[in-house]
Formats: C-alpha cells, sequence, structure tokens
C-alpha cells in the first residue's frame, strides 16, 4: 500500500502493519508530497506534508496530528494518524476532508449520465465503503450495474435485436450475451463484474468486500466514462450542425 492509498483511500480504524507498509510511517515522518483529489475546488492536485503535531504515550505508541497543503490553491487537509508500534498497526483516526467527501466529489462528473438516483445510490456505496462497511456498498454497486444493462438493453430492443420478454425473465450472464453488440467495451471485457458483486452480498465477508471495492467502482467508472465521452460527442456533432446551418444561412443571405 502506497502513502497515497492510505491517506485518501483507507477508511477510519483501518489497522494497517507497518511490517508490510514500512514506507508509510517513513514518508509521513518526512515533509512528503502526494498526489489526490481536492474535494474543495474538484480538482486532481498535489498535497505536501506542511506540519505535523505529535503525541507520544510512550516508546512504541503515539498519535500525529498532520496538516497536508494543496500545491494549486493553498488549502488545507488534515489526517489524524495513530501507530503502535509494539502492535505493529498504523491507523487513521480522524480526517478532514473525509474520504467519501473526497470521493464523493469525483464523481460528480457523471451527473449527466447517471440518473439522480443511482448517482445517490453511488454516493451511498461510496460513504458505506468510506466507513468500513462493504456488504452495504455492494449492494449499491449491484443496483447501478444493473441499471446500466438495462439502459443498454433499450436500443437493442427498439432495434428488434432483444427480445423484451426474453430480456426481462433472463438472468445475468444471459444478457450480457445478448447484448454483445451494444455494451460498452470496458463491460464485455468485465463480465464477472456481477458475479463479484452478488458473492459479494451473498457470500463475502466486510474485509473482502472493502478489498474490492476500489476494483469494482473502478470498472463501474469505466463505462461511466464511455458513457460520457460518447455524450460530449453527439453534443459536439450537434453543436457542429447547428452552426454549420447558421453559416449556410448567412450565405445564402
Amino acid at each position: 500500500m502506497t502513502t497515497q492509498q492510505f491517506i485518501f483511500e483507507e477508511p477510519l480504524y483501518k489497522k494497517v502493519k507497518l511490517s508490510e507498509n514500512p514506507t508509510i510511517l517513513k514518508e509521513l515522518k518526512t515533509h512528503v508530497s502526494i498526489d489526490g483529489f481536492n474535494s474543495e475546488k474538484g480538482v486532481e492536485s498535489t498535497f505536501m506534508l506542511s506540519e505535523s503535531l505529535y503525541f507520544a504515550y510512550d516508546r512504541n505508541i503515539s498519535t500525529e496530528q498532520i496538516r497536508f497543503v494543496c500545491q494549486r490553491y493553498n488549502d488545507n487537509f488534515y489526517v489524524q494518524i495513530h501507530y503502535d508500534k509494539g502492535q505493529d498497526f498504523i491507523e487513521k483516526v480522524g480526517q478532514y476532508p473525509s474520504v467519501a467527501d473526497i470521493q464523493i466529489a469525483q464523481i460528480k462528473q457523471y451527473s449527466k449520465v447517471l440518473d439522480k438516483q443511482y448517482m445517490r445510490d453511488f454516493t451511498k456505496a461510496i460513504g458505506l465503503a468510506a466507513n468500513g462497511i462493504g456488504t452495504g456498498s455492494f449492494v449499491y454497486l449491484r443496483r447501478i450495474f444493473e441499471y446500466l444493462v438495462n439502459e443498454a438493453s433499450k436500443e437493442a430492443i427498439k432495434n428488434g435485436d432483444v427480445d423484451a420478454q426474453q430480456f426481462t425473465t433472463s438472468k445475468m450472464d444471459n444478457k450480457l450475451k445478448m447484448l454483445e453488440n451494444y455494451l460498452p467495451d470496458v463491460l464485455k471485457d468485465n463480465k464477472p463484474l456481477y458475479g463479484v458483486l452478488s458473492k459479494g452480498i451473498h457470500e463475502l465477508p466486510e474485509e473482502e468486500c472493502l478489498k474490492y471495492f476500489s476494483v469494482v467502482r473502478e470498472i463501474i467508472e469505466l463505462i461511466l466514462d464511455e458513457r460520457e465521452f460518447t455524450r460530449q460527442r453527439e453534443e459536439k456533432k450537434k453543436q457542429a450542425r447547428n452552426n454549420l446551418s447558421k453559416i449556410a444561412g448567412e450565405l445564402k443571405g
């Protein structure tokens, strides 16, 4: 695990082994520079460790409050870290803005390609994962996945390539096969995604769901990236047609 992942992705009170991640503590003892998302400004940035307040309880246990400063906008970002060398762990016990605040700000870009209901589901999934609730987060991610598949089916049904009744009553594996020519490449390349989500809801413990959350979220975001790219392309084509029509009208006049 990198220092960046520990600071910007790990939930509070999740114990991380020091012996397996020695660079985290080492880098936090220096004026380390890490990349991250500035939720106040809604942009990717670089944060520099500016100052820290150190509280030692004995030679093995201590707490440190660290202030990072955004190098682009000078916004402050605070993290409080507790570590116990004797028990071999480090954990975050406080953070502002929170992991949920940061990650929810990152997905606002999808508001034009994801209905409000599912944007709320996405924020709930992120909020739950940020608070260490993996199974619940998977419930909302699966709902988003099902929505995206159903959205892809509309054009296929309209074109007569898929029977609506057959699609509705089919299992997800068969639905994906029916929509082979209508699914974004990232979804066709990651068909096991639904199985992972379902297994997470019904079988996997919280810890494993949290372990896989970032990967599942990334795949869903890649699907949304494709939808956003298509939306922007169609918008540009429409604007180009309108501009050309306007020019043609001016030339006629």
